[in-house]
């Protein structure tokens, strides 16, 4: 039997984001504090994000976006 790889998370902590999401979050600009590891058995990365406000959330990866910093 052969053994999964696991995928490799979206983003890093670091990263500036944008929600994509539905929710009250939607839209707003926030950063990748924290890779949350997947839990047994469901392979998905979660991501902690704080917003300006000093708010925090956690999203999966499909409900972010990496925001383009303007030069």
């Amino acid at each position: 039997m052969s053994k999964l790889s696991q995928p490799k998370p979206r983003f890093k902590p670091g990263d500036h984001i944008v929600v994509t999401g539905p929710g009250i979050h939607r839209d707003k600009d926030g950063l990748v504090i924290e890779i949350i590891e997947p839990r047994s058995g469901d392979l998905v990365y979660r991501y902690r994000v704080r917003f300006a406000d000093g708010k925090l959330a956690t999203f999966f990866g499909f409900e972010l976006e990496v925001r383009s910093m303007m030069p």
